[in-house]
């Protein structure tokens, strides 16, 4: 079969009037509405937008100090810190596009890795751990490509593991209460990310009552929304609390930025209260981990770390 017909053949049969794939055209209309929706919700949407915003312009200060100063001395990793903040702002930023395209617990389950890493890098600020261990780095090299990343996901494991209990786990100091809220604030997002149980079991539930049936694509889920919102906030607020690590020297972002940052901190930290007043629990778990896990030195700044401060 030649390109040209293969590509025949799949006109021949999936065009629709007119469109190759133009059953997909009613989706795409419905998702493009659903931002009307979204946008009403206008305390959450400034939030977000602005820390957004913000985050850029932190990414944007780092590169042009770079440019203008180099790399910082004596920061071996400063290079992969720098791509990893890159990423993590690429990972927040497609979540925010499915929640406004009406996939709320699509990017709900994609936002677990963001909060998997701002929990590893504040084990990395707080000098827990380091890039290359939670990078997974293995000391040996191993000719046999399996075996090396065998190694290196093995290594890898054992210390986010090793992070995650010392930053929200048994080895945090954390109150026997706070941990049973972290731990199924935790449980939630493994459940989305694994068979989408949420989504699957709140889509059952709609079309016992006979609900949307028809309704393909896009969902306005009140439930979905909230639980994306919710998780937004509380992760925005993770970052916020580690963007000062992204300053390659002390207060290099300058006064403006500063000020920037605390007023994000005190907006993230007004919103999370907040589930406190709807009897949610974990608005003051959530409280409780930033007061005690993601507060650091002060002033914060890059600082090149070797894990060594395990307690």
């Amino acid at each position: 079969m030649t390109v040209s017909e293969w590509q025949k053949r799949l006109e021949d049969h999936f065009t629709v009037n007119g469109v190759i794939g133009g059953h997909l055209l009613d989706v795409m209309h419905r998702e493009g509405r659903v931002g009307s929706v979204i946008v009403k919700f206008r305390g959450q949407m400034a939030l977000i937008d602005s820390f957004q915003s913000f985050f850029v312009e932190t990414l944007e200060s780092a590169i042009g100090s770079i440019a203008k100063n180099g790399w910082p001395e004596k920061a071996t990793n400063y290079p992969t810190v720098l791509a990893w903040y890159l990423t993590l702002f690429r990972r927040y930023r497609a979540c925010q596009i499915l929640f406004t395209k009406g996939y709320p617990l699509d990017g709900y389950a994609l936002m677990r890795d963001i909060k998997d890493r701002a929990i590893l890098t504040a084990g990395v600020v707080h000098n827990m751990t380091s890039f290359p261990q939670i990078l997974g780095t293995v000391d040996s090299t191993y000719a046999d490509p399996d075996e090396f990343l065998k190694k290196t996901t093995a290594a890898r494991r054992k210390e986010e593991s090793r992070i995650r209990r010392r930053i929200l786990g048994d080895k945090s100091g954390l109150t026997r209460d706070t941990v049973f809220e972290l731990r199924q604030w935790e449980d939630l997002f493994h459940l989305e990310v694994h068979s989408g149980i949420l989504s699957l079991a709140q889509q059952i539930r709609r079309l016992a009552h006979g609900i949307e049936v028809a309704t393909i694509g896009p969902t306005l889920e009140r439930d979905a929304l909230a639980m994306f919102m919710n998780r937004s906030a509380e992760v925005g607020w993770l970052i916020v609390r580690l963007l000062p690590y992204l300053q390659p020297t002390v207060n290099a972002f300058g006064a403006t930025w500063q000020n920037k940052q605390a007023v994000l901190d005190d907006s993230f930290r007004f919103i999370v209260k907040g589930l406190r007043c709807l009897g949610k629990k974990i608005g003051d778990a959530v409280v409780t981990l930033v007061d005690e896990k993601f507060s650091f030195r002060q002033p914060l700044s890059y600082v090149e770390s070797d894990g060594r401060a395990y307690h």
